[in-house]
């Protein structure tokens, strides 16, 4: 049961979800990094193969893969963005053409050696390939069938019993090394991405952060297309009053709600929200003009209203949270882009709505 546990690896499902983007990052880092040290490698034998006259065949097989591996490696470099949205199958067909090279150099050699080749192919698969236990296991078990059949049909006795130990050994060590290193690296890209996760989150409200939101806006100075053509600078409406009167535990449990909606809200609007500082927040949208901006501002403060929170502290009179909001428009073709022009001219008009009797929106 054990070992049926490590074969399949379980419970990494979730981890591979969560991680996605990084595994995919490692499988289309190793490509060009293993493609390059087994180019060396070969054509290292391919010269060796001429130095030491070795038969026809086998300096066929060394000049075939180390060009099949060079055109590899540099459609790789030339279709990177394909290769990456791919990059596990691309990683299957690397090792599936190295196993191919190991079996042709054993009949290169008329299957009078034992495997040498095929024994590291075996080996390595598990380490490398950082992709689900079961399907890791099942390709390499498959190589270790195809292997172990060719050398039963085409070998000795002597020369099959002698493969059979050799692979055996290297299948269940790579095997074991392979369920390490695949549960290092998962566990490691996850905690990286709870780190950056809540490094880059505010924890009451579950929004972007201040350092988050500087980050999005600094990409405008980098990229055109990154530029918001929108912003709203938000404040919660007399909220340290609310905070007075209710307590801390019921602010904070407010400033939840709030950050709930803000962040269904963003989804449907393609909008991203940040809490910019106590009860103020920041929405920052990349599609919106002037008008769009004041449509959308008067649906979100009517978004705040029917969340309905209570807000009593006016006497008889039943009130509820409410927000002000100020709205900019920024046209992306400009040449002078500067946030911090941006969060001023957008501040100035969350002040006017505030100046306005508040529960309001006003653009700049």
């Amino acid at each position: 049961m054990q070992f049926i546990k490590r074969f399949f690896l379980t419970g990494e499902k979730e981890l591979f979800k969560n991680n996605l983007q990084a595994v995919e990052d490692f499988s289309s880092a190793v490509i060009p990094v293993v493609s390059a040290i087994l180019g060396i490698i070969v054509g290292g034998l391919t010269v060796i193969s001429f130095r030491l006259s070795y038969g026809i065949v086998l300096k066929k097989v060394y000049i075939l893969f180390f060009v099949l591996n060079l055109l590899y490696l540099a459609v790789f470099c030339f279709s990177k963005k394909f290769f990456k949205r791919c990059a596990v199958f691309f990683v299957y067909l690397f090792f599936t053409l190295y196993l191919a090279f190991a079996l042709f150099v054993s009949y290169a050699n008329d299957f009078k050696q034992e495997y040498v080749s095929v024994v590291c192919v075996i080996f390595i698969i598990p380490i490398l390939l950082l992709d689900r236990s079961y399907r890791v296991n099942i390709f390499t078990t498959a190589a270790l069938s195809v292997a172990l059949y060719i050398s039963y049909s085409k070998k000795s006795s002597h020369i099959f019993s002698q493969d059979i130990v050799n692979l055996a050994v290297y299948y269940f060590a790579g095997m074991m090394m392979g369920f390490s290193v695949r549960r290092s690296r998962l566990r490691g890209y996850d905690t990286e991405r709870v780190l950056t996760y809540e490094r880059n989150t505010d924890s009451l409200t579950k929004l972007a952060n201040r350092r988050k939101l500087f980050e999005y806006l600094q990409r405008g100075n980098e990229s055109l297309l990154m530029r918001p053509t929108g912003m709203f600078m938000i404040d919660i409406d007399d909220f340290k009053k609310y905070n007075d009167h209710y307590g801390h535990r019921a602010g904070d449990i407010c400033l939840g709600l709030v950050g709930k909606c803000f962040n269904e809200f963003g989804e449907k609007h393609k909008m991203k929200f940040f809490r910019y500082g106590g009860e103020e927040f920041c929405g920052l949208c990349w599609s919106m003009d002037y008008m769009e901006l004041a449509s959308c501002a008067e649906e979100l403060l009517q978004a705040i209203r029917d969340l309905r929170i209570l807000f009593n502290i006016d006497g008889p009179n039943r009130g509820i949270v409410t927000i002000s909001i100020g709205y900019a428009s920024f046209p992306r073709e400009k040449n002078d882009y500067n946030f911090e022009t941006m969060i001023k001219i957008t501040d100035a008009a969350l002040y006017s709505a505030k100046s306005h009797g508040r529960d309001c929106a006003r653009g700049a």
